[in-house]
């Protein structure tokens, strides 16, 4: 996932991050654990208890009152699993969470979809967990951490000279062949748009118009499980910084300064990662995110999370990692997903991929990274599925792309990474979906794809699975004239 920031101050323009840089996946297992220490786990379920009809048909009429309606509409138009809502839809069995709260667990993050939950548990209370005929797996052990707690000052502001309505982000903007799609009303109104990140500091200009400012529909910290994406006073910029800059890519609004790809929308923003290391814990807080937003509307999610280390490449085959499957489940529920390439760079070799969970995911999006002149970044992660899909499919601005700064509320810098073109490509995305509410997961897809410049040029994808079908121009994709 996000795991590191590596800095690096380019001479004569704006701080430069490239951000996404992996550190080493923190791995434990039963024998390591030591008495009176309290740990963090996960517990999967083997079922969802015996349900009788009668059982399953009050099941679906909750879910038909717990849904949001735009969930719910959403669904009937582009769900591909059979029927409205499935058994990974329903409850986990009460009695089994009885069973876990019993052995003296704190239950903390649920997922349905995963059947399981996470837990705070001691070495006794795991060993009793774990012996319960219900209980399937227990595991991706970590000890809970501290967050440090000091102040950054490395962002520095350039005042603003731009004239264009973009302000920073204009060429980003063109890039993608957004700015007729704008100027036509379609810059994500109406569109419910689901960020999983770190955490958020919403208190930058930027976020905050006063005739425009952010707007957030739902949010939830699966990090610290609580209704905050708000970081704490002091809390270190590893918690915020990157969802901060993720979120400014696409919903930043500051006229003549910074305007991001998708204004108009509407939000939800999850935090699914600590920040500082890497659990496998975090694939399950990243899939009930996904949950939690599929569950309250979201038409588009983005994420900029990937977890470096936990998987081969012969295992980024569209099915192995959490994360991936979640995805997955997602797409399949109708939600436009995106997800980054990586920061692991390319090769020409076609053989040779590069690729980063979930970016393998089926009907995901796959961004891959360019400069502001379509030159493909070096870090850009590149494919192709072990089952030999395209991957990457489409590029955006990831090199120098503007974000808004931390410690300055008013300011702006540059950042770099996969983690800014993939959300950069979502408010895109988002847009095209204003313009046709009605296409489906493929139908968008092959809209999109079909506009990108490498496509148009040479009437295929990459060959090489580097820069996939091109960067898209949406105005082509929308059929605008």
């Amino acid at each position: 996932m996000v795991a590191g920031v590596v800095f690096c101050l380019v001479l004569g323009l704006l701080p430069v991050l490239l951000v996404g840089e992996a550190t080493p996946l923190v791995v434990l297992d039963e024998a390591s654990l030591v008495d009176g220490v309290t740990y963090d786990a996960w517990v999967g379920f083997k079922d969802k208890g015996s349900l009788s009809a009668k059982e399953i048909e009050a099941i679906h009429k909750k879910l038909l009152k717990e849904f949001d309606p735009r969930a719910i509409e959403r669904r009937k138009l582009r769900r591909t699993s059979k029927g409205l809502f499935d058994i990974r839809d329903y409850p986990i069995y009460s009695e089994y969470l009885a069973g876990v709260a019993k052995a003296g667990a704190k239950i903390r993050v649920k997922s349905r979809w995963l059947n399981g939950v996470t837990i705070l548990a001691d070495k006794k209370q795991i060993g009793v967990i774990k012996a319960l005929p219900y209980v399937k797996v227990i595991g991706d052990f970590h000890k809970p951490m501290p967050k440090k707690t000091f102040k950054i000052t490395w962002e520095t502001d350039v005042p603003a000279k731009e004239s264009n309505y973009y302000g920073r982000c204009e060429k980003m903007v063109n890039q993608l062949g957004l700015t007729k799609l704008h100027k036509a009303g379609f810059a994500g109104k109406g569109v419910v748009v689901a960020v999983i990140d770190t955490a958020f500091d919403l208190s930058h200009k930027a976020f905050n118009h006063p005739k425009h400012p952010l707007r957030v529909a739902a949010q939830w910290d699966f990090v610290d499980n609580d209704d905050d994406v708000i970081p704490v006073k002091d809390l270190h910029y590893t918690h915020y910084s990157h969802g901060t800059m993720v979120l400014s890519s696409i919903a930043g609004y500051d006229p003549y300064r910074f305007v991001g790809t998708a204004p108009d929308a509407e939000y939800i923003l999850c935090n699914a990662e600590f920040g500082e290391n890497e659990f496998y814990l975090e694939e399950k807080w990243f899939v009930a995110a996904l949950e939690f937003a599929e569950k309250r509307g979201a038409h588009v999610l983005t994420t900029s999370l990937v977890l470096y280390g936990g998987y081969t490449q012969d295992q980024v085959d569209g099915k192995t990692s959490i994360m991936t499957k979640g995805m997955n489940f997602a797409t399949a529920n109708g939600v436009i997903c995106m997800a980054p390439s990586g920061n692991s760079g390319q090769d020409p070799d076609p053989f040779k991929s590069r690729l980063t969970p979930p970016g393998d995911a089926l009907d995901v999006i796959t961004v891959g990274a360019v400069d502001n002149k379509g030159g493909i970044a070096d870090f850009s992660g590149d494919g192709p599925t072990v089952d030999g899909r395209m991957k990457p499919e489409v590029l955006a601005l990831g090199f120098r792309t503007p974000v808004v700064a931390i410690e300055n509320k008013q300011g702006y810098f540059q950042a770099s990474g996969t983690s800014l073109s993939t959300p950069v490509m979502a408010g895109a995305v988002a847009c095209l979906l204003q313009a046709h509410p009605k296409w489906t997961i493929k139908e968008l897809r092959k809209a999109l794809f079909e506009s990108g410049d490498y496509f148009r040029q040479y009437g295929k994808a990459d060959p090489h699975y580097i820069r996939g079908y091109g960067i898209p121009d949406l105005s082509r994709a929308a059929a605008l004239k």
